[in-house]
């Protein structure tokens, strides 16, 4: 792509920058890609002096269009982004084993999504700025429960099935039906540190 870098041209005297090059600036981070009016403009790359790097949509110097963002501490998050933001639809994949996949609003989890826990724990349902809020299900190795909650409060929780792996037994339905009523808080200690 170097063979395209004479279509850039620094702004001056009524000159814009436009099309395709690379620039590194002072602190060490660089972009390379389309610019539109002296400013990150299309599609491009850019990668931070301290590590992390946003390759996608660019609009006026802004992340804004579809992209992945991977986070010096390995995080990457690939999905929508509007004015700079996590916003839209997104998957966030953590270094430490998590997983986050569903609506995105001003950087936080907002709408609806799934949350994949280390702890091999997944909760489906909605969220309210970064916590769980409202209703949707969590399921473990052995059940899927129905639950509620309030910001990140577990109102109710109540049992309705065995998760698939533990079904094979002819007689899991029978279980099922006996086995199916509230229990206590299984997912205490489940809230996860949110990137900001």
């Amino acid at each position: 792509k170097s063979d395209l870098c004479p279509l850039f041209r620094w702004p001056k005297s009524g000159m814009y920058a436009e099309g395709y090059h690379k620039h590194v600036y002072p602190s060490g981070s660089s972009y390379e890609g389309e610019w539109r009016s002296g400013k990150k403009h299309g599609r491009g790359v850019y990668s931070y002096a301290g590590g992390g790097q946003y390759d996608g949509d660019f609009l006026d110097d802004k992340r804004h269009g579809s992209g992945k963002y991977t986070y010096p501490d390995g995080d990457v998050y690939q999905g929508d982004f509007v004015a700079g933001r996590r916003e839209g639809r997104g998957k966030y994949v953590y270094a430490k084993g998590e997983m986050y996949e569903g609506e995105w609003v001003m950087d936080r989890m907002h709408g609806y999504g799934t949350y994949k826990y280390a702890t091999g724990k997944t909760y489906t349902g909605y969220w309210l700025e970064d916590t769980p809020h409202g209703n949707g299900q969590l399921s473990d190795a052995n059940m899927v429960y129905e639950v509620s909650y309030d910001r990140g409060n577990v109102l109710s929780q109540k049992a309705v099935r065995r998760t698939q792996q533990e079904s094979n037994d002819p007689l899991a339905w029978l279980t099922n039906t006996f086995a199916c009523g509230s229990i206590s808080s299984v997912c205490a200690g489940d809230r996860s540190e949110v990137r900001k």
